[in-house]
């Protein structure tokens, strides 16, 4: 199935999201116990991800 070049584009940038992401242990083994709480880790290591680059 075809697609248009910007849809792979951005599946391509959140994969790379997610890679950087899982390099923190709490988003790789998804330690919080609840949905608010991964979230809440997630937000934060996505934030501090845009900060560094």
């Amino acid at each position: 199935v075809a697609c248009p070049d910007w849809i792979y584009n951005n599946r391509s940038q959140v994969e790379r999201l997610w890679a950087r992401l899982k390099e923190w242990r709490a988003i790789a083994t998804r330690y919080e116990k609840t949905a608010a709480s991964f979230m809440g880790v997630l937000s934060l290591t996505a934030a501090l991800d845009w900060l560094k680059r």
